[in-house]
């Protein structure tokens, strides 16, 4: 099984005195139902429920009292409860009476450790109207294996325990395997399937099938034949979208009006097969994204979008991610990257833009954090103008910029046109994982 850092977490949920019930989020297959067994091997006990299977999702029609359910639970799945306990309730949008019985393990059963997790679940609490028992619960996010995660995946724990920062000599090598996530991704069953066979065209047919498997779950959950249709056209143009501020009207080539591609887009973020991200006008804190702006897409999976742009074999042969339609893939793997560390670095990845009429501006990325807007600029290759990021450090208040690029780590002394001076953060695309490791060298030393 692949090692996921999620499981640092779970630990110290388990381990927490104010522990409540844990909601595992995430979109489909990025391995939280896996996770969650590996994670039972700390207890003594592991009771397992789905409420797609009508036997366990019946459990839950009847009970007077949570200890009776327990009991009945117990009773069915023939467990005898040893030691500590662990109550995994899987597929839980399936059962609004499984939903409520949180708030009962919590407030009767305070030692027995319950996790729940469903796929879909943001899209069946808005249109199901479920209810989450508020105060009774915590949630923890899962995303697609990180870089670091694949390191550990291909056997290169090693990288990993290099001292930071990363000497020199190690970035090659980690660029190296760096280029195979970039191709593969780091959905787990992709990953499996690239460490088990080496067979692109098996990972390509894969990543296919779970595309395919995501339009299907989507159309499940729209009202009529039309929403049905704009969904399928979106899931099926987004990838022309990429690494462009997107407008819903007439989005990907097609005569759908706004609200309707709005709606579908929206829909498919709850799913957490995309992001939107809304860009800060902005160039420091307190400051909030500008949701009447236009938004930017990234993807849940850069793999998922190299099978969709059909560029996979653009990989092979080639020694660097610039040319792989037209640089994009660089923002959607960096995006990919930084909304995994948004929970564990507490941050809300967005963009920002200056929109005015003689000069307009625009930076990939912005990340809140520790009160500052750190501008980060994503650049396909070794060079190219930074007109963008002049304009923003013109008026910021920091003194340190970063650019992530396919090129080598240095810290740069720059000044802009008008005279500002600052810093530029040179870090290599392989490294973007440990962006905020490099930036409290930088503010933190």
């Amino acid at each position: 099984m692949l090692q996921r850092t999620i499981l640092d977490s779970l630990r110290n949920w388990a381990e927490s005195d104010y522990r409540k019930v844990l909601i595992l989020r995430g979109a489909r297959q990025v391995g939280k139902t896996t996770a969650v067994r590996m994670f039972s091997q700390d207890f003594d006990t592991y009771i397992e429920l789905n409420m797609e299977i009508p036997e366990d999702k019946e459990l839950f029609e009847n009970y007077k009292n949570v200890n009776d359910l327990y009991n009945l639970i117990l009773l069915k799945k023939g467990k005898k409860p040893i030691g500590r306990v662990l109550l995994f309730i899987d597929e839980i949008q399936g059962s609004s009476l499984a939903m409520a019985s949180l708030r009962f393990f919590y407030e009767n059963m305070p030692h027995l450790y319950v996790i729940a997790s469903g796929s879909l679940l943001e899209l069946y609490l808005q249109r199901e109207r479920l209810e989450i028992p508020v105060g009774r619960v915590q949630f923890l996010w899962m995303h697609p294996l990180s870089f670091d995660e694949f390191l550990l995946a291909t056997g290169r724990k090693d990288i990993l325990q290099l001292e930071f920062p990363f000497p020199d000599y190690s970035h090659p090598v980690i660029r190296d395997i760096f280029l195979k996530y970039a191709l593969i991704g780091g959905l787990p069953e992709a990953v499996m399937l690239w460490l088990k066979t080496n067979d692109i065209v098996l990972v390509r047919d894969n990543l296919n099938a779970i595309m395919e498997s995501y339009r299907n779950d989507m159309i499940k959950y729209t009202r009529t034949p039309d929403q049905a249709q704009v969904l399928r056209h979106v899931m099926n143009t987004a990838y022309l979208e990429v690494g462009k501020q997107i407008s819903f009207e007439g989005f990907g080539g097609s005569s759908y009006r706004s609200l309707s591609v709005k709606n579908a887009l929206e829909t498919l973020e709850l799913c957490r097969m995309f992001k939107l991200l809304y860009p800060y006008t902005s160039t420091e804190l307190p400051s909030f994204p500008q949701k009447k702006k236009r938004p930017k897409l990234l993807y849940l999976d850069i793999g998922l979008l190299n099978v969709q742009a059909q560029v996979m074999a653009d990989y092979f042969g080639s020694k660097n991610l610039n040319s792989i339609y037209k640089g994009a893939a660089m923002e959607v793997i960096v995006g990919q990257m930084l909304m995994a560390m948004e929970q564990k670095v507490g941050f809300d990845v967005a963009y920002w833009k200056r929109d005015v009429r003689s000069s307009t501006a625009e930076l990939d990325f912005i990340l809140p954090w520790k009160g500052m807007l750190i501008p980060v600029e994503v650049k396909a290759g070794k060079t190219g103008t930074l007109k963008s990021l002049f304009i923003f450090m013109d008026t910021s208040p920091l003194d340190l910029a970063v650019r992530i690029y396919d090129g080598e780590y240095k810290l740069e002394k720059l000044t802009t046109p008008n005279g500002k001076a600052f810093r530029l953060l040179n870090l290599p695309l392989a490294l973007t994982p440990w962006l905020f490791d490099y930036l409290k060298l930088e503010f933190f030393p």
